[in-house]
């Protein structure tokens, strides 16, 4: 995936912003509170939606009525531009979605465009019904949260991170082979 452009509209801190990002590695840099992490919640929101436990008043800045993250980026040679809506009611709501994959647009729900970027980006498809951690610690780290894992029993730390990585179904295949070689080391 490489990452064009993200527009922000009553996204937490900025009003309006527009971001063209250079071709390679992008560094956000800045004093707390300057909106480095709005902008990857931006991002995050834009490709998967609102996650599971995560109020839309997160997102939406303060008084706005409604808000709104178009993300552009190539995958595999197709330009593709997400437009995801936020609307003020007696909650915060997602209201609409809209994907356009190589200039041709259609309106989308919101659990199909989350879907179909998971398959995009072949993200495993389990993601569909839970948060996704993998998106959220692979590309950035919230603050206090990579703390609380360094700071777990080690146990603990591993399977978190193997979940993380999607590679816990390697520690379940190394069980199961352990398991087997004992049955014929038995037999």
């Amino acid at each position: 995936m490489i990452l064009k452009k993200i527009k922000l509209n009553n996204i937490r801190s900025y009003e309006h912003q527009e971001i063209e990002f250079p071709l390679g590695s992008t560094l956000l840099s800045g004093d707390i509170g300057s909106g480095k992490t709005s902008i990857l919640l931006g991002i995050e929101f834009a490709l998967f939606g609102l996650q599971p436990g995560q109020r839309g008043n997160s997102l939406l800045r303060n008084g706005a009525k409604e808000g709104s993250v178009e993300i552009e980026f190539e995958v595999e040679e197709k330009k593709i531009i997400i437009v995801r809506t936020l609307k003020r009611g007696k909650s915060i709501t997602q209201d609409s979605c809209s994907l356009t994959v190589d200039n041709e647009t259609r309106e989308i729900s919101v659990t199909e465009l989350k879907n179909f970027v998971l398959d995009l980006l072949k993200y495993p498809s389990e993601f569909s019904k839970k948060q996704n951690l993998l998106y959220k610690f692979t590309v950035y780290t919230p603050q206090e949260e990579m703390k609380s894992i360094i700071l777990e029993d080690p146990e603990t730390r591993i399977n978190t991170l193997r979940h993380i990585f999607g590679i816990d179904k390697y520690k379940r295949i190394l069980e199961n082979v352990s398991f087997v070689e004992g049955k014929i080391r038995e037999e």
